[in-house]
């Protein structure tokens, strides 16, 4: 506590002190005034006792009072009101008038409302009544603490809002610079400035290396050397790209005491406390390094390193900054540093985007005149006009036309067709992005197709427009050949027989790919030879009638043979097994095993690589029209069997429901009339015999035009509810004591719906006849329909199968003696009808699976 009233005038230099923390984080300093000496210094033992790290000076005399606070520094002043000569109000204005932001806090023992009111209209920052007991001393340490806090953060507040101005008009100056040195040069010049940082450096990488650039007046040339990338806290820093923070970087295990944390209670390590903290790299909260000594990573240069702070530029390199105390840099510093080094690494991109566009822009000057590609050049005239500031040789020689000779407008109507759509340089300028299109152009050799490249490129006084024309018009010509042969493909595959397809491919030949002496000879196996199938007028005139070409006879049999194309460049120059009349060149495309096509000139050389490429797609497209008439033929061959098929069941149905049906018909009559007339039991019972073999020939009749009619295929099918056809056949059916598990209402079949229905009445009886169990208490079988993954099935819990399941949907299997053995049967050829699959499972009872594919 200072009680002297000449104490701590420090003279003119104190001042600096006036609204700052002490220095160090050292005691703040509160001013106690009151006329009665007692009572100031009892004020002041309670708020030093009651608030941490504050000291106390007291004054009896307001005069006395404002010469400590305009002569030292003070951080709190608390006052009496009614004091001689001066009362605290007009004290407060005093103080205000020195130090405009002082907290000042008014602790009087003659309290009224009247004071309170004028109190706080002056601005005070807090207004206590003095009263009696120690509560009243706590409520002013309160008091007090809360105004010294305040103080503080508005401090704090001022100094970041300074930094962060400070650092956004260094984001605005390092954007202007003109070199990656002089980026690093004004990052040490800001960390000093707007930091106080007073030891930095930065390090520039280049490859694997990180080379010192920039670094402070006090930090000397001995102090800093080049890292490796990955080495110590700097070549870490870059090759992570994430901030590191060391609190104890250099340390002397010899000495005890530097070993401690000095905000760390005794015994406590550096390592143990965070000898080394990591910075934040947009996630990375280096757990994995937490416990890291800061004296393995890094690899100081200076001996008197003991607290480190090292920021990535971005890609580009390393800002740090060191000093000699423990744990120098706290979390602000950490992001402000990352601040300053991300305004750093904008400018650093934006420069190094800036030398990328003109390296390209002086690589498209060194390259426009001996581009092989033809390029114009234009740049702006007066208005919105566009004027030819350059043309390459290679323009000149594809269009005829030059800036020496020829304006803008002039070159512009001559090779621009009319009615094309021409590109708006206007429009190219004010997007300033490159422009890729294909158009057609008028050149020395006629109209030709060009992929176009409008490239604007900015020069410091204008912006110029290159206009690059690479010639695709024999690609373009190729595309349109093969769209047209992909058109006549999907006309040979709506052709009909091979005949057919070979006088397309012919006509293809000539039209298409002007190959006028063209024809397609289709190998017949009876002959084993290659007959003349379609041949081109043409090739007739020059070749004359042909014959049939067998094994060994020239390149047409070698083709075939071989399965390879074969081109003879000049036929007089070879030896050749068979005439080929006025032809000079010859092509032969294979076409698989169906046969060969033959394609012939009056030219020499005439089949080029081209040339070549597009008659063996043609050969390719042709054998696939082939396979597919092959293939067609053959369906429709089987076609016919299977309609021959179907009218042969057709016949047998009609012969077993007419010729079977009468005879049984009359043969029951009679049966009925014998019984009329027969009174003995024993007789009657025979006839009973009998009438039970013809119920058993009707139910065999019945059967048998069941499969003859199931079995034929599904044209049309219908999506159908398979829980309502269930229900349906369900009640068709005699079910006894059985209880039918229907399916959900969702599941649904493609089907008909009358085929359906058989087969699933078909099945209910299967498994209510042959799945019971014969004990007298058993109860009834219960039958389940419910979906698979790919179809449905239909089951019971009955006994199962007693003969080999696949055996069961045989003709006539049943291992009831009384059964026709057709139920099973039937219900496999309507899932054949319908092409499922249809499957038998035998478990705890029977269950037949459907997979219809849906």
């Amino acid at each position: 506590m200072d009680t002297d009233p000449t104490d701590g005038r420090g003279g003119p230099g104190a001042d600096a002190f006036r609204g700052s923390e002490p220095a160090g984080g050292g005691p703040r300093r509160v001013l106690l005034v009151d006329d009665e000496p007692g009572a100031a210094d009892l004020a002041a033992t309670h708020v030093e006792r009651l608030v941490d790290r504050v000291e106390t000076v007291t004054r009896t005399a307001p005069a006395d009072a404002l010469d400590v606070v305009r002569e030292e520094r003070v951080d709190c002043v608390v006052s009496d009101y009614n004091m001689p000569g001066t009362d605290g109000l007009e004290l407060l204005e005093a103080v205000r008038a020195i130090d405009p932001g002082l907290p000042f806090v008014l602790f009087t023992g003659r309290g009224s409302e009247e004071i309170a009111s004028e109190a706080i209209s002056a601005g005070v920052t807090d207004y206590l009544q003095k009263g009696v007991g120690r509560d009243r001393y706590e409520i002013l340490a309160n008091s007090v603490e809360n105004a010294l806090d305040r103080r503080r953060a508005e401090r704090d507040l001022r100094e970041v809002n300074a930094k962060v101005t400070a650092i956004h008009e260094f984001a605005t100056e390092v954007a202007a610079a003109e070199s990656a040195d002089e980026v690093f040069e004004r990052v040490v010049g800001a960390a000093e400035g707007i930091l106080e940082f007073d030891r930095c450096v930065t390090a520039r990488r280049l490859d694997d290396r990180l080379v010192p650039t920039a670094r402070s007046a006090n930090v000397g040339e001995d102090e800093v050397r080049t890292f490796d990338l990955g080495e110590g806290v700097v070549g870490t820093t870059a090759a992570e790209e994430r901030t590191i923070v060391v609190d104890n970087l250099s340390v002397d295990p010899a000495d005890p005491d530097d070993l401690e944390d000095p905000e760390t209670p005794s015994g406590a390590s550096p390592s143990e406390e965070g000898g080394r903290r990591e910075g934040s790299d947009g996630g990375d909260d280096g757990d994995a390094d937490a416990s890291a000594d800061g004296a393995e990573l890094a690899d100081p240069v200076a001996d008197n390193i003991r607290s480190a702070i090292s920021v990535p530029i971005g890609s580009y390199g390393v800002f740090q900054a060191v000093s000699d105390g423990y744990a120098a840099f706290d979390e602000g510093d950490v992001e402000f540093a990352e601040l300053l080094a991300a305004h750093a690494a904008d400018a650093l991109e934006q420069l190094e985007t800036e030398n990328a566009l003109r390296a390209e822009r002086d690589k498209l000057s060194a390259f426009f005149r001996d581009l092989p590609l033809p390029v114009i050049r234009t740049a702006p005239a007066e208005g919105a006009d566009r004027r030819i500031d350059a043309t390459n040789e290679a323009f000149e020689e594809t269009f005829g036309l030059s800036e020496a000779d020829h304006g803008y407008e002039e070159i512009h109507d001559a090779i621009i067709p009319e009615g094309s759509d021409p590109i708006d340089a206007s429009g190219v300028l004010e997007d300033g992005e490159p422009v890729r299109r294909e158009v057609r152009r008028q050149t020395t050799d006629g109209l030709r197709d060009f992929i176009l490249n409008v490239i604007p490129v900015d020069r410091s006084e204008e912006t110029i427009v290159y206009n690059v024309y690479a010639d695709i018009d024999d690609q373009k010509r190729v595309e349109r050949t093969l769209r047209r042969l992909h058109e006549t493909t999907r006309e040979m595959f709506r052709g009909g027989d091979r005949e057919e397809v070979a006088a397309l491919a012919t006509r293809a030949a000539i039209d298409i790919l002007e190959f006028p002496s063209s024809g397609v000879r289709l190998y017949d196996p009876e002959t084993d030879a290659l007959l003349p199938t379609a041949i081109s007028e043409e090739a007739t005139e020059a070749l004359g009638e042909r014959p049939a070409f067998g094994p060994g006879d020239g390149r047409l049999w070698e083709a075939f043979e071989t399965g390879e194309p074969i081109v003879v460049d000049d036929l007089d120059a070879v030896d050749t097994a068979i005439g080929y009349g006025e032809h000079r060149s010859l092509l032969v495309v294979p076409l698989g095993d169906h046969g060969v096509m033959p394609l012939g000139s009056r030219e020499p050389g005439f089949f080029d690589d081209t040339a070549v490429q597009l008659a063996r797609v043609l050969g390719a497209n042709v054998t696939v029209a082939l396979n597919h008439a092959q293939r067609t033929a053959q369906l429709r061959e089987r076609d016919a069997e299977l309609q021959r098929e179907i009218d042969r069941l057709e016949k047998f149905a009609g012969l077993v429901s007419h010729d079977l049906r009468n005879p049984l018909n009359v043969a029951a009559g009679r049966l009925g009339m014998a019984r009329s007339a027969v009174d003995d039991g024993e007789a009657l019972d025979e006839l009973d015999r009998i009438g039970d073999a013809h119920d058993r020939m009707e139910e065999l009749i019945d059967d048998l035009l069941a499969l003859a009619r199931q079995g034929r295929t599904v044209d049309e099918l219908e999506t159908v509810s398979l829980a309502d056809a269930a229900a349906r056949a369900w009640r068709t059916v005699d079910t006894a004591d059985a209880t039918l598990d229907p399916p959900g209402s969702s599941l649904t079949v493609e089907a008909d719906p009358e085929r359906l229905r058989t087969l699933l009445e078909n099945l209910f009886t299967n498994s209510v006849e042959h799945g019971s169990n014969p004990a007298p208490d058993a109860g009834g079988v219960t039958v389940s329909v419910g979906a698979l993954p790919d179809g449905f099935y239909v089951a019971d819990d009955g006994a199962g199968f007693d003969i080999d399941p696949e055996e069961a949907t045989e003709y006539g299997t049943s291992s009831d003696p009384r059964g026709t053995g057709f139920g099973l049967a039937i219900v496999r050829e309507i899932a054949a009808a319908h092409g499922w699959e249809f499957e038998v499972v035998d478990g705890d009872g029977a269950r037949f699976e459907f997979r219809t594919g849906d």
